[in-house]
């Protein structure tokens, strides 16, 4: 796959994720802060994964491990 798929999956999932989200807010099964801190929580881990990558592809499985 190019880059411009792989963008589009990320998009997709973040997408569905979001709908997820609001939909089990508004239904009071979720409360908001909660939601933002998951979706921020992830959107880090996953910041501190590309950067690990970008520096050295071996550091993989140990950021996951900290990321977890």
């Amino acid at each position: 796959m190019n880059a411009f798929t792989d963008a589009a999956y990320n998009m997709a999932a973040v997408s569905a994720t979001v709908a997820l989200y609001r939909a089990l807010v508004k239904k009071g099964v979720l409360a908001r802060e909660e939601a933002m801190q998951i979706l921020l929580d992830e959107a880090v881990a996953q910041a501190i994964k590309a950067e690990a990558e970008a520096q050295e592809p071996r550091a993989r499985m140990g950021v996951n491990r900290q990321c977890a």
